[in-house]
């Protein structure tokens, strides 16, 4: 028994999870937690942030970004009846209204009679009566309760909106004051999105920082293969996709992610239905995933607060009991074109050998530069790899990768410090239930052949557990 889990989820910090008293029952079942700039930003929700900073530092706070992404703005649920007439309103900011819909959206005086506009968590439809600048008088055509911050679409409507307009880049440049670690790039259609944010995260002196490609439709599908190569991560919306992401494009995309070491997510959400208490993941799913080895499972979760708690605990209980369903690959592919990563690549594969052929209780990793903890984690190993490193955006990175347990060390970090702070972790991950004559891998594989500074070199060491 151990106090380890390989996968990791992500949390969407809303109104239903963004309590001291929610977080601190899910804070060790959640790796991430997001927020996003389709919601709102007051002191509320910096409040939140700081509750969880305060709970677990160690956790990374994701930012998404909203492009044409419209929502409600209320902070309360409305009841809406077939035929019932309703106004719906523009607004910035959130509001608590039962009465009138708010959306962020700039261009309703745009909108014609007859258009429709639908709710797509509430799977309620509206029809355009009549307009008045910022305001339209609607028609309920399909009712049901309007859930708080649900996306709003406008069938038929084109929306021009740059991918990075300037309200964007507004409410990023507030966020990055605060609390933020890794940005997830909504609706990313190609790899000029993901230079543009990058570009736009080095003027600000964040171009360390990572961006993740969310991939919401079929055209964005295409591009997959270029922004695998750019973006940092790969989110893929599993609920916008549809029919569009089969068995074998999702296959494939694994495929591809792991070849290029790129970590993959996709999202679920979990939310009241008509027919049913809410969707979920079955457990033939999680399965499937344990299999393909599924880096980060996005939780987008507009459930009460018992519900969220309960939906939580469920999937992490049953990922636990699937998380190690990995089948043996023949990795004959593994080493990269690229001479300048042959040695590394050769250690760390060689690592990785190694807990397969011998009975390797844990691995032991220092990177800077998260390539040896990338590379470990695409090969699947049956067994707890702990990373330290003492790059703050390399940390915040790593500990999102399955496999891995992350530690931030103090720049006078040495070689010895690693063997003596590693045997400690082991025995905290390990509950002190381990033997002395297990035996423990450490690994070095960064591009310095030799760090003066630590003394750590590329090489990788076999230890029993007593003589580390």
């Amino acid at each position: 028994m151990t106090n380890f889990h390989f996968w990791k989820i992500i949390a969407w910090v809303s109104p239903t999870l963004a309590k001291e008293t929610v977080l601190s029952k899910i804070i060790n079942m959640v790796d991430v937690f997001k927020i996003s700039l389709w919601g709102w930003f007051d002191d509320n929700n910096k409040k939140y942030i700081d509750t969880l900073m305060k709970l677990d530092n160690s956790k990374t706070i994701m930012l998404e970004t909203r492009w044409n992404d419209v929502r409600i703005k209320n902070v309360v649920d409305i009841k809406l009846k077939d035929k019932q007439k309703i106004e719906v309103e523009y607004s910035e900011y959130a509001q608590e209204h039962n009465e009138k819909i708010f959306v962020d959206a700039t261009f309703l005086s745009q909108l014609k009679p007859g258009q429709e506009i639908t709710f797509e968590q509430s799977w309620i439809k509206l029809k355009v009566k009549e307009t008045k600048e910022d305001l339209v008088l609607c028609e309920v055509i399909n009712g049901w309760d309007l859930i708080q911050y649900d996306r709003v679409s406008f069938p038929k409507f084109e929306i021009e909106i740059p991918f990075l307009w300037e309200r964007e880049k507004k409410d990023i440049l507030r966020w990055l004051e605060y609390w933020i670690h890794v940005i997830a790039a909504s609706l990313t259609n190609s790899k000029d999105n993901i230079f543009e944010l990058k570009e736009f995260l080095a003027s600000q002196n964040r171009e360390k920082m990572k961006v993740f490609a969310k991939i919401e439709t079929e055209e964005w599908l295409k591009n997959i293969d270029e922004l695998i190569k750019t973006a940092d991560w790969i989110i893929l919306v599993k609920e916008k996709l549809g029919n569009i992401l089969d068995e074998k494009t999702e296959k494939d995309i694994f495929k591809r992610c792991k070849q290029e070491w790129k970590p993959l997510v996709i999202t679920f959400w979990l939310t009241q239905k008509k027919n049913s208490k809410w969707t979920t993941i079955s457990e033939q799913e999680i399965k499937k995933y344990c299999g393909q080895q599924l880096d980060c499972y996005m939780l987008n979760t507009l459930l009460k607060e018992e519900d969220t708690i309960n939906m939580i605990t469920d999937i992490s209980e049953l990922l636990e009991e699937h998380e190690l369903c990995v089948p043996y690959e023949n990795l004959w592919n593994f080493y990269k074109e690229n001479e300048d990563f042959l040695v590394r690549d050769y250690i760390i594969y060689n690592a990785y050998r190694i807990t397969n052929e011998v009975n390797v209780k844990a691995i032991v990793s220092y990177t800077e530069n998260w390539y040896t903890s990338s590379r470990l984690s695409s090969l699947k190993p049956q067994v707890p790899l702990i990373a330290f490193t003492k790059i703050d955006e390399t940390y915040r990175y790593i500990n999102m990768l399955r496999w891995v347990r992350w530690y931030k060390i103090s720049q006078s970090f040495n070689y010895e410090n690693l063997k003596r702070v590693g045997k400690e972790m082991i025995r905290i991950i390990f509950k002190w239930n381990i033997s002395l004559d297990d035996k423990i891998i450490i690994v070095q594989a960064n591009e310095i052949i030799k760090d003066e500074k630590t003394g750590m070199i590329n090489w990788v060491e076999l230890y029993k557990f007593k003589n580390i």
